[in-house]
């Protein structure tokens, strides 16, 4: 699960590819845990303030610079999905997607879970946003913007490109 902070607000987001993975017993190692960091400080301190922890995939890179065992990782939150294929992922990676709807919690300051996906086409456009949960309609129409805006790397199913789901589910809460 990662965590977004800013201030005194924070935003845990999960989507599949990051809910944390039990480790077997013959792991040698836990694994990765990986953080986004803000660009600026903020006033009154110079060090950077985390917006993301704890994700499983690195959040800054595209699809084309995870390792083999990220690409795994996040192919197993997938159901069915055989080797070889690929789910779809966000083009310039997770982090600007996260980072927009961290400026709209900023606004709104919801608290709940927000659980939706994209329908992601075979040329990598989003033609659909499905919303199972959400705690505020502004934070539901913001996000599914958002989501639609997102320029996607295609699955791939079977050596062609394909249309599948991209399953996003973030818990927002508020630190005061």
């Amino acid at each position: 699960m990662a965590v977004l902070r800013t201030g005194g607000w924070a935003m845990a987001l999960v989507a599949p590819l990051m809910l944390a993975m039990t480790a077997r017993a013959d792991d040698a190692l836990p694994p990765a845990r990986y953080e986004l960091r803000q660009d600026m400080p903020t006033t009154g301190s110079h060090m950077l303030r985390r917006i993301a922890q704890a994700s499983l995939v690195p959040l800054n890179r595209t699809y084309g610079q995870l390792t083999v065992e990220e690409r795994r990782v996040l192919r197993s939150q997938y159901e069915s999905m055989p080797e070889g294929d690929d789910p779809p992922f966000p083009v310039d990676g997770l982090a600007p997607l996260y980072e927009a709807i961290a400026k709209i919690h900023q606004q709104l300051l919801v608290r709940g879970t927000l659980s939706m996906h994209a329908d992601v086409d075979a040329d990598g456009k989003v033609t659909a946003v499905s919303v199972y949960k959400s705690p505020d309609p502004a934070l539901t129409r913001a996000a599914a913007n958002v989501l639609m805006l997102t320029k996607f790397k295609p699955a791939v199913c079977g050596g062609v490109p394909c249309k599948m789901a991209f399953p996003l589910r973030v818990n927002l809460t508020v630190d005061l």
